[in-house]
């Protein structure tokens, strides 16, 4: 068994009783895994795209996550985890910092709003709203000015394309 077969198991086992709107949670890290996978971005990033909402949402830790994966991934997986906050602009604010300093935790969340932004444009417009207005800050937040990397331009293309031709 490959580390995404096994990545995929520890997600959907982690996720069991969670959904994401009426499916399976397993559906929404499935979608952020192909998006990955399509624009061809390596094992850990994909690995890692499987793994991205768990130590936020369910009980596994960076060690669980260290010991069956690998530092790099635990480590890309806590950049994208969210920081605690009193609301969602100031979860954020708190942890795109540590997004930005990693390109491949920042490819990790680009194409986790890739599948949010799909998902809520078809089945739920409040929320592709919310997308679509957090856009530019979302951009400026996660482009490194320090340490621009090349890999991450064709997911920032892809959200760019979805978000132009959405609304």
């Amino acid at each position: 068994m490959n580390n995404k077969e096994r990545a995929l198991m520890v997600a959907e086992k982690a996720h069991n009783n969670q959904t994401y709107d009426i499916y399976p949670y397993i559906y929404h890290i499935r979608q952020v895994v192909k998006i990955a996978e399509e624009l061809g971005f390596d094992e850990s990033i994909v690995v890692a795209c499987a793994l991205h909402d768990t130590l936020e949402d369910t009980e596994l830790s960076f060690n669980h996550l260290k010991k069956a994966f690998g530092e790099e991934v635990a480590e890309i997986v806590y950049c994208v985890t969210d920081e605690l906050g009193r609301n969602r602009n100031e979860r954020k604010a708190k942890t795109y910092p540590k997004i930005q300093g990693n390109w491949k935790a920042t490819v990790v969340k680009i194409c986790d709003r890739i599948a949010n932004v799909n998902q809520s444009k078809e089945y739920n417009k409040r929320l592709f709203e919310m997308y679509r207005k957090e856009h530019d800050l979302f951009c400026t937040s996660l482009m490194s000015k320090d340490h621009p990397h090349n890999e991450t331009n064709k997911a920032w293309q892809k959200l760019n394309l979805l978000m132009l031709n959405g609304g």
